[in-house]
């Protein structure tokens, strides 16, 4: 990691030498040579026909600008989107053994935990992580742009943008690609021809070619032109590499999940349309002016047509006044003076008291949520939730919803670029996403009461307990074998608080401390029984 770095985007990798497991790492019997040579024999639905070339894109099964349209018209999607990256991305990384029965090796944490921090200079892996699942579920496809340095090794990842990226076939050329794979107890060198495809962005009329991740040839960014015996590529124009994330589909992009619910999107914008236009053009006036046995002086139809034409529309006549004037169209023959009246007519009960298709954008908001699977709580639509629905929904949410999500994402980071032999090819640890602490607090708090009673407790375990219930960082107690190690760390609380076996290598006054809880009353034993810590109420005429 401490070598020269190339930082533009368009260098393009190196092959990576396959990585030598070492015994030290991995106590499994171990086989070198090549076993057998394997390629796929199904047919490829966009491999390259060889008339048009593998450098033609394939055509979306939806217009990326259209889904970018959509997404910014709807009224659903945009929450829906956010509640996905928060629950998903936005909960970070930890790094983890790849095997529970081999234990980290320090360098390789160092390696992974530098890339959770600094994959760039300017942002966190969380940072693109967040991007990477908010363009996956808008677009239904999202990219990262691997970056290599002048020994072949990924030193750079960025976000690649969804919305101008198009997918070319598979080029019909075999590449022989060489990785370790295991077996149970044995670890055997595969050769497998693989059809690797490029990538096409377009951008303001300028194009820039990619390859796809762990495609050993050197690849033009320029032109697109695989490196030729007779054709070499410049190192500057070497292309990098995208790792694809793509929801599962027929096709080679992949499909949004909200795609089914397009009519019910569009309906929303046409509904919240139409009432604005009315709102705006106050369609329905408020009354009606009737004129009986005369007619309006020239002057006041003037300035009641000026008012309904010119003087604007909506809010700007709400509260206008109108003088009006009547004249008697014809003289009484009895010479009596001629009744003229004015009638006014309210048109209110014509007029909706509330928005149009009120209901119906409802049901299309329930229709959009149902596609991602999200409660309403999550997108901020909280009425008639209580605590006890809120936490059932939100424990679905995340055991059915954003739990498989985020193994998903795990299992592309892992096997295309953290223990790939093309990215890091490391082999000892793996990357793992974080997760949400969902479970109700004093639920646990009666089961870790339960389980010290039956000695299942033990001081390390309850400080871990703390630590994720609590959200808080208490230092850990030292490991056996460690300076200020002591036997009651990894005994059971409730034994060694009754035997006194945890008094060794502590002072007096915690020795009395541990010796002071083998007397208990029946307030202490009966929450230990019932695992209840509800504070008991107070007796009548104690309050």
């Amino acid at each position: 990691m401490h070598t020269e770095n190339r930082t533009r985007s368009r260098q393009a990798p190196r092959p990576v030498p396959a990585r030598q497991p070492t015994l030290s790492l991995r106590s499994r019997s171990m086989s070198f040579g090549v076993q057998r040579s394997d390629a796929s024999k199904q047919i490829e639905p966009d491999t390259a026909s060889g008339v048009l070339g593998s450098k033609v894109p394939i055509t979306p099964p939806f217009p990326l600008a259209i889904l970018a349209q959509v997404f910014n018209q709807s009224n659903m999607l945009r929450q829906c989107v956010a509640a996905y990256v928060t629950n998903i991305a936005m909960t970070g990384w930890e790094i983890v053994a790849a095997d529970i029965n081999t234990a980290m090796d320090e360098d390789e944490v160092a390696v992974l935990q530098s890339f959770i921090d600094s994959p760039n200079s300017e942002e966190s892996l969380r940072t693109i992580g967040s991007k990477v699942v908010h363009n996956y579920e808008h677009y239904g496809h999202s990219y990262v742009e691997v970056i290599r340095d002048s020994s072949g090794t990924p030193s750079i990842l960025r976000h690649a943008l969804s919305r101008n990226m198009e997918i070319c076939p598979k080029d019909e050329t075999e590449v022989p690609v060489r990785y370790d794979i295991t077996r149970g107890k044995r670890v055997s060198r595969v050769l497998e021809y693989r059809r690797f495809r490029i990538y096409r962005q377009t951008e303001s009329g300028v194009v820039r070619y990619f390859k796809e991740m762990g495609d050993p040839r050197k690849l033009n960014c320029d032109t697109g032109e695989f490196e030729s015996p007779t054709k070499k590529v410049p190192r500057d124009k070497e292309a990098t590499e995208l790792i694809h994330f793509r929801q599962l589909s027929d096709d080679a992009y992949g499909v949004p999940r909200w795609i089914s619910q397009l009519p019910s999107i569009l309906g929303s914008r046409e509904a919240e349309e139409v009432n604005l236009q009315y709102f705006k053009d106050n369609t329905v006036p408020p009354m009606i002016l009737s004129v009986t046995g005369g007619r309006l002086t020239g002057q006041s139809y003037r300035e009641l047509k000026e008012l309904l034409d010119k003087r604007g529309v909506g809010k700007e006549r709400q509260n206008q006044i109108l003088l009006l004037e009547a004249v008697a169209e014809r003289e009484s023959l009895d010479d009596s003076a001629p009744t003229v009246n004015l009638k006014v007519d309210k048109l209110t009960d014509s007029r909706p008291s509330d928005s149009l298709f009120q209901g119906y954008d409802e049901a299309n908001q329930a229709k959009v949520r149902s596609s991602f699977r999200v409660p309403p709580v999550a997108v901020g639509l909280s009425q008639d939730v209580t605590f006890a629905t809120a936490n059932v929904a939100t424990f679905v949410a995340e055991t059915q919803v954003y739990s498989p999500a985020r193994a998903y994402f795990d299992e592309v980071w892992n096997k295309s670029f953290v223990q790939n032999q093309q990215g890091l090819g490391l082999v000892t640890v793996a990357l793992r996403s974080k997760a949400p602490v969902v479970t109700n607090p004093e639920i646990l708090i009666r089961s870790l009461t339960a389980l010290n009673v039956m000695g299942a407790v033990t001081p390390r375990i309850a400080r871990d307990a703390a630590n994720s219930i609590l959200q808080i960082n208490m230092p850990p107690l030292p490991e056996k074998g460690e300076e200020g190690y002591a036997p009651w760390m990894d005994e059971p609380i409730i034994f060694s608080s009754k035997t006194g076996s945890g008094n060794e290598g502590i002072d007096p006054a915690q020795a009395k401390t541990h010796n002071g809880q083998s007397q208990k009353d029946a307030g202490v034993k009966d929450v230990e029984d019932t695992g209840d810590v509800t504070p008991p109420m107070p007796e009548h005429g104690n309050e």
